[in-house]
């Protein structure tokens, strides 16, 4: 068994290795044609692995010490969207984390990520990166190899990233930015256990442009930040995958299907709210099987949730990015839920109008979770009009 679990690391580590390397190459090889506004980066991360909940056994609060290279592109204004949002910028890094022999071994992730300016002034700029990509963890819970390490079940992970940085210009090629950041690692119940690794800290970042990135010759404004249509609507449809109470056990479907009403702020952000419902096919089996339900109706109801819910969405061109709070409707509904409320980030990619109409489809992939613990990654898909 230990063999086979040993060549299993080894493999997935060698396919994760040659797919990281591959996308690197790639974006290098695309790095020329962008007009050279691009930037390489490099950066060290110094973090505190919190224990969040009591519930893991790992090792915590010790240093942990991570780096990461990658390459960031620079919008200049070419579409009116970029100008509103301070001119961001697009990137994907490449992280990886050393956890501890007692906390899982190492952690590999591949970020693709976006950067908002929050300020600028001079020299100064003030930026918040948020991304969410594939992670790899070189020792998750095994029930026959490493069964004192419970806060990741898989090898792979989702990978989710906070942060917040001041970044000093020293010219048009060479910049150096410092700021807190927050690590996140887990698998969104595919696997258990799922109690996540999180990790609080500082990083420091160099970042390098051949040729120069010029705010000076960043394009103005062309058409005004606000006018359009301000009401709407946005209906979607979310599965989710998981697994329930038993580590190893079977997968269940999590259906879920949301509807909101939002209002327009400005062409780059809007309000939202309300409601979603959500099916819980591992509560309505397990809860059956462990007499929790009398009857199937009853088992219906309790894996049954509707929430009430607020949003706001940020939009970057076709990308939209939102954050969300659901409040649980308790009575019959939402019986078993581990609190009474939970937040959701979730990243859409909004496609073209179709048949010159304001309707737009839109695909996504969100984050739930309640506290610091999440509680599922579903894929959705939906309309907005």
């Amino acid at each position: 068994m230990n063999r086979v679990r040993n060549i299993g690391e080894k493999f997935g580590y060698r396919a994760f290795r040659r797919a990281t390397t591959c996308l690197a190459f790639f974006l290098l090889c695309l790095a020329p044609v962008t007009h050279a506004q691009f930037a390489l980066e490099a950066a060290t991360y110094h973090s505190i692995l919190w224990r969040h909940t009591p519930k893991t056994t790992i090792q915590t609060g010790h240093h942990v010490w991570g780096q990461e290279i990658g390459i960031r592109l620079q919008t200049q204004g070419k579409k009116p969207w970029q100008v509103w949002q301070q001119y961001p910028a697009f990137g994907i890094a490449f992280a990886h984390f050393r956890l501890g022999d007692q906390s899982h071994g190492d952690a590999w992730g591949v970020l693709p990520h976006l950067n908002v300016p929050v300020l600028r002034t001079g020299r100064f700029l003030a930026t918040f990166r948020v991304g969410t990509g594939l992670g790899y963890v070189t020792r998750p819970y095994n029930y026959f190899d490493n069964p004192g390490q419970n806060a990741i079940g898989s090898y792979w992970n989702n990978f989710t990233q906070f942060r917040l940085g001041g970044e000093y210009r020293f010219d048009a090629h060479w910049r150096v930015q410092v700021g807190g950041v927050l690590s996140h690692f887990s698998n969104g119940a595919s696997a258990l256990p799922n109690f996540g690794v999180n990790l609080f800290g500082g990083f420091a970042a160099l970042a390098w442009s051949p040729d120069g990135i010029r705010e000076t010759e960043f394009l103005p404004a062309t058409e005004p930040r606000y006018g359009g249509r301000r009401w709407g609507g946005i209906a979607s449809g979310s599965l989710a995958l998981v697994e329930y109470s038993v580590f190893d056990g079977p997968r269940y479907p999590v259906w879920g299907i949301s509807a909101a009403g939002y209002y327009q702020i400005n062409r780059i952000n809007r309000l939202l709210s309300g409601l979603e419902y959500e099916y819980n096919q591992a509560v309505y089996a397990f809860g059956l099987r462990s007499t929790e339900f009398k009857d199937k109706h009853e088992a219906e109801q309790g894996a049954t949730r509707l929430a009430l819910t607020v949003a706001d969405e940020f939009l970057f061109g076709n990308l939209g990015v939102q954050v969300l709070a659901g409040f649980y409707v308790r009575g019959r509904l939402s019986r078993v839920v581990p609190e009474p409320w939970y937040s959701k980030l979730t990243v859409r990619y909004y496609l073209p109008p179709m048949f010159g109409t304001p309707l737009r489809c839109h695909l996504g992939l969100s984050l739930k979770a309640h506290s610091t613990t999440a509680e599922l990654i579903s894929t959705n898909a939906g309309l907005i009009f």
